[in-house]
């Protein structure tokens, strides 16, 4: 059984077909998103896929990741940065192009599902999965099957609010937890008290160095919000793990100290809550992807 797994970014797309082992790339492939139109990145994609038909032969379908909220009743992508994409019958003009089953998912659900399926969270019945990268996103998955709910938005954790009078986030809500724990919110939390750009792993490295006032400030709210956030979700969901990516995910301090602030404000303290890093690393999402292939929301 082949499948073809295709991770949609903004700036990147990436394909890869994969056979009986799931974790097998028998071909991958590498392009700049086409961001000039629809009908244009539908071309590209086709063009892709077209590549490597001789090489998925048994049963071949399609997966793709897409970023945004995704139908999961259409397929149809909103609240999209790419915009070509928005609010367009995608999944079903995928198909027609490609003659294919093409199943198209938010990609930080590829992301959940490929670790639960072959990573962190691999053995596990209910897994979480966190992306703290330039935003942030997620996704959940039970007993191996993407959970996207009625709309599509489960997942959204990022846009859920922490600061109801917090700033402005460009999806038109205020304060977001993506305002405060993704690599450009923690960049944003140090701007504002020092006037200086640093990277979110600087950052960290100040603070341990224990001499920027600053970043001791910011990495303290982070931690505070960090705990709050997740906390909640463990309140809500209680899952059996919390799988992190993203490049703020590289931070220890999440699986420590993060770790100590969930624990601390989900009920009774609970002990049990298990936070890791992926591992699969810029590979889930393509790994996802080719997961979802051939399967029902």
């Amino acid at each position: 059984m082949h499948r073809i797994g295709i991770d949609l970014g903004g700036t990147k797309t990436e394909l890869i077909v994969t056979g009986d082992n799931p974790l097998e790339v028998i071909q991958k492939k590498r392009v700049e998103t086409e961001r000039t139109g629809y009908s244009a990145l539908l071309g590209q994609l086709k063009g892709l896929v077209d590549s490597v038909r001789t090489l998925a032969v048994e049963s071949p379908a399609v997966g793709l990741g897409a970023p945004g909220f995704v139908d999961p009743y259409n397929g149809s992508v909103g609240s999209s940065n790419l915009t070509p994409l928005c609010f367009k019958p995608f999944q079903q003009d995928l198909e027609e192009q490609l003659q294919m089953p093409v199943r198209v998912v938010n990609d930080a659900n590829c992301f959940a599902l490929s670790e639960a399926l072959h990573g962190s969270g691999k053995g596990y019945g209910m897994v979480l999965g966190i992306i703290l990268g330039t935003g942030m996103g997620g996704g959940l998955v039970l007993e191996g099957k993407i959970w996207s709910g009625s709309q599509g938005i489960a997942g959204e954790w990022g846009h859920a609010t922490v600061d109801p009078k917090g700033p402005e986030c460009y999806c038109g809500r205020r304060g977001c937890q993506e305002l405060y724990l993704s690599g450009t919110g923690i960049q944003r939390l140090y701007r504002e008290r020092s006037g200086r750009e640093l990277g979110s792993l600087q950052i960290y490295e100040a603070w341990k160095q224990g001499e920027d006032v600053d970043a001791a400030e910011t990495m303290e709210i982070f931690l505070e919000i960090f705990g709050q956030a997740i906390a909640n979700l463990v309140m809500c969901l209680d899952p059996d793990v919390i799988v992190l990516g993203g490049g703020v995910s590289n931070l220890p301090i999440l699986y420590e100290e993060g770790l100590k602030r969930v624990s601390q404000q989900v009920f009774q303290g609970r002990q049990k809550i298990r936070i890791v890093p992926n591992q699969l690393g810029d590979s889930s999402g393509v790994f996802g992807a080719a997961a979802a292939a051939g399967t029902k929301p």
